[in-house]
């Protein structure tokens, strides 16, 4: 809903409070309010226009929510984000009921936060057949709540529950109950110990591992499971972070076994589809108890495309279940099935580049100090020695930087050695080198080690694709880049045919995306990446 669909100067009027609260109560009526609601009104009692009451009915069948507007503007988003209250914009609630209703007639609508109404009321005038359960903790939300169902002629069909979804109990009825909502976004800090319990000895009934760490979102989830029966339906938009996380295992478990993850589809960071709130939003559609063999997967980059919750691609729920990251699966739609490849992984361990701990101190393009010359590695110090390698090639040690890795013992070096190393050194220490996290872990803080030489590096962050390229010259490599370490043997024809398919069809969108279009290519990422088998290991 846009604020400025709305007469500003009536609507600016709702910024108050007790006017708030009152016009909404006036909408509602007092036989209509529970006991909780009845003391909000009487604590924020306040005169209110007729015609500012009318303006208020008008623009709720108009489609708008000026009450619900009002609240966010009246109460900062700082006060709600205690309580996880976000409102949905009309396009995510527009696009996950086109998703439903596409897989049949809804006979109920079960909205876990209600917030002001914005799903279960736009489902209702949708579904003009349908229930609607709405569970809200908040009185004054609630209020508002009840305000616009009256508004709208929906007060017979609507059932509020003034309390936690996961104190909600249903009544059984014939037809398809759809699941649909914005759960609150509560972090685990601030989830009651006891809730906390209830979620781990849920998911123990239903043979999960859990975590202390999940947010409220969550738990809805496994609420949901427990009220719906086979042929109902689920989608809820919430923060996309358990996609990758740790605690976000057992709701990935759910969705591939028992949950029935149906879709996700996930908004690019890009796009900000909670203006007052900086989280990256996922829709999750899911048919508790269906077994489809395969999960959609798209990335949304603008609002306009939430209104068509389609067009994905697949990832088979068994590739999916031996995900730990499902991020990778939204990214790479080429690892999803491709009969004939092989994982990039399951030729080459990848590995980051050497940390240095201060790149300034150890890559040298000059032996200022006279160090001895076997105590120099030419080595791959910036992306632009891969990019700019001729031919996808590193052949030539003479034009790469030089990094300063000394042995662990400098007894055994003559005087004139030890005599360079030990005046390097002495800079060093007055450049801090001996004194950040890395120096401080390793014994002894000067031990550089780069030994290892990668068969094949590759850039792993950029406004670009990835770049590999044969080390041809065996260059050793700093954490710039990612390097490969053969598991297989590869013959040179082989090597070199593969390092071109990959500069020639691995995407940008394969990675991890950031916001201003960086993305990174993490070493477990390119080990997933999936290459033609057969022509390379002949």
């Amino acid at each position: 809903m846009s604020i400025q669909s709305l007469s500003m100067p009536c609507f600016e009027e709702l910024f108050n409070l007790p006017v708030l609260v009152s016009v909404a109560a006036a909408i509602a009526g007092d036989a209509n309010l529970s006991l909780q609601e009845r003391a909000v009104v009487q604590a924020h009692a306040a005169p209110v226009s007729p015609d500012l009451v009318k303006f208020a009915v008008d623009s709720i069948r108009a489609g708008t929510d000026p009450l619900g507007a009002a609240y966010c503007i009246v109460k900062s988003p700082k006060e709600r984000r205690d309580t996880g209250q976000t409102f949905t914009p009309i396009e995510a609630v527009t696009g996950m009921f086109t998703w439903a209703d596409s897989r049949g007639e809804i006979a109920r609508i079960v909205d876990p936060g209600a917030g002001s109404g914005r799903y279960v009321l736009y489902g209702l005038r949708r579904n003009v057949h349908a229930v609607g359960v709405a569970a809200e903790t908040d009185s004054l939300v609630a209020l508002l709540l009840r305000a616009n169902a009256e508004a709208l002629g929906l007060t017979h069909r609507l059932k509020i529950h003034l309390g936690d979804y996961r104190t909600l109990e249903l009544d059984p009825i014939d037809g398809r109950t759809l699941f649909i909502g914005n759960p609150p976004y509560v972090r685990h800090h601030d989830i009651e110990p006891h809730w906390k319990d209830w979620y781990s000895n849920s998911l123990k009934g239903l043979g999960h591992a859990s975590s202390q760490l999940a947010g409220l979102h969550l738990h809805f989830f496994v609420k949901t499971l427990s009220l719906a029966k086979h042929g109902d339906l689920g989608c809820f938009i919430t923060a996309a972070e358990w996609l990758d996380v740790n605690y976000g295992q057992s709701l990935r478990d759910l969705l591939t076994n028992g949950l029935g993850g149906h879709a996700v589809f996930v908004v690019s960071p890009e796009v900000s589809v909670f203006g007052d709130a900086m989280v990256t939003a996922c829709i999750t559609c899911f048919a508790p108890g269906s077994e489809n063999e395969e999960i959609e997967f798209k990335n949304i980059s603008s609002k306009s495309e939430l209104l068509d919750l389609s067009g994905g691609h697949y990832a088979e729920k068994t590739r999916a279940k031996s995900e730990r990251s499902w991020s990778i699966l939204l990214r790479n739609a080429d690892i999803t099935r491709n009969e004939g490849f092989v994982s990039l992984g399951d030729l080459f361990q990848v590995r980051r580049g050497q940390v240095t701990g201060k790149n300034r101190v150890w890559v040298m393009k000059e032996n200022c100090f006279g160090l001895p010359e076997e105590f120099l590695v030419p080595s791959i110090t910036d992306a632009t020695d891969i990019i700019r390698a001729p031919n996808n090639r590193i052949d030539d040690l003479s034009v790469l930087k030089r990094v300063v890795a000394l042995p662990a013992s400098l007894d055994e070096l003559s005087d004139h050695k030890r005599g360079a190393v030990l005046n390097f050194l002495e800079w060093a220490r007055s450049e801090d080198a001996d004194k950040g996290f890395v120096a401080r872990n390793r014994k002894p803080w000067w031990r550089v080690n780069m030994a290892s030489v990668p068969q094949v590096v590759v850039t792993y962050m950029g406004r670009r694709p990835p770049v590999f390229a044969i080390n041809t010259a065996g260059a050793s490599l700093i954490n710039v880049a990612h390097g490969l370490y053969p598991k297989v043997a590869l013959d040179a024809d082989a090597l070199e045919w593969l390092v071109k398919w990959l500069n020639s069809n691995i995407r940008q969108e394969s990675g991890r995306v950031y916001a201003g279009g960086l993305t990174k290519f993490e070493p477990s990422e390119v080990m997933r990446l999936q290459v033609p088998g057969i022509p390379m290991l002949g």
